[in-house]
């Protein structure tokens, strides 16, 4: 059976859902997709259309001269493309998504469309200079392309997958996949990468094609650019019968390198009997790792990873020396100085210092999960959280127990296409593959909020011109090197040549979540999605300089002002702000969760739940007639306990967009601009509200226009106090300052006086 057999099969089942009365209202009765016969279809499809109606929603950033249904080795210029693979286009007579996913095409749908595209010019006689190349690639609207001109895929050599605790959900009406499970519980989604392989051209920018925030490399660097998808079958290149076939390795070995690393560079000693150089110290591919899984889609595939019953685990070994299953575990040191740094971060994680920018381990590693050496893999580690104030600081301070070792499913790897049926000697080259932590923000992206140059911290990782892991073998030939380490675009998100009026970054909805590095973080100290690591000859990206587990990283570097990315929950209120943590991009009251005792649930307004990460934010608190605020100790605050109890989700986060993030931040921004402050050394962000209308709400002042937020801050005095809750603490307030932010200024209530209205 030909392409335009299934092309055909494809439309005459998407006319009955609403996409052809759309597509005829749009083309004013030019084109109809449900025709009699396979050869009326084809001539439908490649004929000039004398109207498009680009005012239609979801047609606006459709390319401006495009005038087919489908052009012949163009996707952005066939309007039947666009329509169905848009995620602004929707089959209903509002343009609202429909809540029937059977009214969309699936991926395998879009992936026959594609094909039949470069069918169309399947006898191009321009490819002998082309190489094979696998790109996770992504059809995405105008303002999320590299050239920034209409709708148009989007490429890299680096797709950036996301583990979790539930199968990957594929939502139709957002032609992606989305965190919140098919079911809606608080289960993670993992989220896959969608990879395909092209032929390519090596090429400086410009005529060839166009990369995303342009060149931050070298002048002369080089990039490939994909110019024919290659499928299998007789239809994609003339006189040639292509097979194409998968294949891919993956491998998670941080728990090898914190004992590979020497004591002297902060690296821990090996129990007696472990073998580091089998699992689970390194899981890969080959032995039988569980990382993740290839899945086909059509000529493409998906890299999904391997969901797990908890984000993190416990993990076992044979032990040589006792000859049984041992939990895998380490020996806590006490406190010490490993080059002149003090190998504890706040009192209560063992950190590993870094070599400069480089990480030859973990940054962070878990000690609050004691278990007994001795005893049955089985066992449930003994929580040291749970302990008094006094034990606890003592028992850390002086180590000599036994900790669990935890792994999570962060690792890094490649994709490899093997394609039969080519000219010999072609050159393959394969795609770099992130496996790493959960995106709370999936609709926020790194290169978005990267337009507001007050957000620090905020580079995308499509920026990084590093070479990747070197030591990543090809999945077909385990003893050669997967990359070049002289190839430094390898993350780079790059597109086709495109010339016009340049679409704005930001001011539209995003409804697609994406699994290309521009929606990835760059490399801070380490960084949320990959680190940078380095041998003999360089240095390179890697995933083995985050946290073991990796929800160890997620307390510590979110609560520095997001100083892992700027897109990533900026927990730092959580704790009061302590240890010179402070906010860039506050997470609202609703997303951090209600204490039972935050005043609005003992008012009844609200009721009592954890936040993202399973604590509960700060709150003022009246203890006697002295007026306090109540929040977590960052040292009894475990992210690997709440992980293992599956109280970390992303369904109070999930819809946030780009510009709510910006907004918090300038909101933010402005309220510390008017605050009058004795001292900040020991200040507090307490409350972030978000508000609709100023006039409803209550407003300090009647000059206050609009919607905006209300930011609360707390000026602290003394010691922090204990409270019956271990994890929980309270500073006395000494005055407390409120910002009505709203879109004409902020009124602002310094402690007792009334409030000041500050024009903006």
């Amino acid at each position: 059976m030909s392409l335009i057999d299934d092309v055909k099969t494809v439309c005459d089942r998407l006319a009955q859902r609403g996409w052809r009365e759309l597509l005829l209202t749009v083309t004013n009765d030019s084109l109809d997709i449900l025709q009699p016969t396979k050869a009326k279809l084809k001539a439908a499809l490649v004929k000039p259309l004398a109207t498009i109606d680009r005012q239609r929603v979801g047609f606006e950033d459709f390319h401006a001269t495009a005038k087919q249904a489908i052009l012949g080795g163009n996707a952005a210029q066939s309007l039947l493309f666009h329509a169905l693979a848009s995620p602004n286009v929707h089959p209903t007579s509002s343009g609202a998504p429909s809540p029937n996913p059977e009214d969309y095409p699936s991926l395998a749908e879009l992936d026959v469309i594609e094909n039949y595209i470069y069918s169309l010019v399947a006898d191009r006689t321009d490819l002998d200079d082309t190489v094979v190349a696998v790109f996770a690639y992504q059809y995405r609207e105008a303002s999320r392309t590299a050239h920034l001109r209409h709708a148009d895929f989007a490429y890299s050599r680096t797709g950036v997958a996301r583990v979790g605790t539930a199968e990957p959900h594929y939502d139709p009406s957002r032609r992606s996949f989305w965190v919140i499970p098919e079911d809606a519980s608080d289960a993670l989604a993992v989220l896959p990468a969608r990879y395909g392989v092209f032929l390519a051209r090596r090429a400086k920018p410009g005529a060839a094609g166009s990369v995303q925030g342009g060149n931050r490399g070298r002048k002369d660097d080089h990039f490939l650019f994909p110019v024919h998808k290659l499928f299998a079958g007789k239809e994609c290149l003339k006189g040639s019968t292509l097979r194409v076939d998968f294949k891919e390795f993956h491998r998670n070995e941080k728990l090898r390198m914190i004992h590979r690393l020497p004591v002297s560079e902060g690296g821990l000693p090996l129990p007696a009997g472990f073998d580091i150089d089998k699992a689970p110290f390194v899981r890969d591919s080959q032995n039988g790792g569980n990382l993740a899984s290839l899945r086909k889609v059509g000529a493409s595939v998906l890299v999904v990873p391997t969901p797990g019953a908890a984000l993190v685990r416990v993990v076992s070994q044979k032990n040589s020396a006792t000859k049984r299953n041992q939990l895998v575990h380490f020996i806590v040191p006490p406190i010490r100085t490993v080059r002149e740094r003090e190998t504890r971060y706040a009192d209560s994680t063992l950190e590993i210092p870094s070599h400069g920018d480089d990480r030859l381990a973990p940054e962070y590693v878990n000690i609050r999960h004691q278990i007994d050496p001795a005893g049955p893999t089985t066992q449930k580690p003994t929580d040291l959280n749970t302990l008094s104030r006094a034990d606890f600081a003592s028992t850390l301070t002086e180590g000599g127990y036994a900790a669990a070792h935890f792994t999570d499913d962060s690792c890094d790897g490649c994709v490899e296409a093997v394609v039969k049926g080519l000219r010999a000697g072609i050159k393959n080259h394969q795609a770099f593959s992130l496996i790493t932590a959960p995106d709370f923000f999936p609709l926020a992206d790194q290169f978005e909020v990267e337009t507001d140059r007050t957000i620090g911290q905020v580079e995308p990782l499509s920026k990084n011109r590093l070479p990747v892991n070197p030591s990543l073998p090809r999945p077909t030939d385990l003893s050669s090197s997967a990359f070049d380490r002289k190839d430094k675009t390898v993350t780079a998100v790059i597109g086709a040549f495109a010339t016009g009026r340049r679409a704005s970054i930001l001011g539209h909805t995003n409804r697609i979540v994406s699994y290309l590095p521009d929606a990835s973080s760059n490399v801070y100290a380490p960084g949320w999605d990959t680190s940078r690591s380095k041998d003999a000859l360089g240095s390179f990206l890697t995933s083995s300089g985050l946290g073991s587990p990796f929800p160890e990283d997620a307390k510590l570097c979110a609560a520095l002002a997001s100083f892992w990315p700027a897109v990533a929950p900026d927990n730092g209120r959580t704790f009061g702000n302590e240890k010179n943590y402070f906010n860039q991009l506050p997470l609202l009251d609703e997303e951090m969760g209600f204490h039972p005792s935050h005043e609005r649930v003992k008012s009844g307004e609200l009721q009592s739940y954890t936040g993202w990460d399973g604590e509960f934010g700060p709150f003022f608190e009246k203890v006697g007639s002295k007026l306090h605020v109540n929040y977590v100790a960052i040292e009894r605050s475990d992210y690997v306990s709440h992980a293992l109890a599956g109280r970390i989700r992303v369904s109070l986060t999930a819809e946030v967009q780009s510009e709510d993030l910006i907004a918090r931040h300038q909101a933010l921004n402005a309220c510390e601009n008017v605050l009058e402050l004795a001292s900040d050394d020991n200040v507090c962000l307490v409350v972030v509200r978000k508000v609709d209308d100023w006039a409803m709400f209550g407003r300090g002042v009647a000059q206050l226009n609009g919607s905006g937020f209300l930011l609360e801050f707390a000026e602290l005095k003394g010691d922090r106090k204990s409270t019956q809750e271990l994890a929980r603490v309270r500073k006395q307030v000494q005055k407390r300052h409120i910002c009505q932010f709203g879109t004409n200024g902020i009124a602002y209530k310094n402690g007792s006086a009334k409030y000041v209205f500050h024009p903006l």
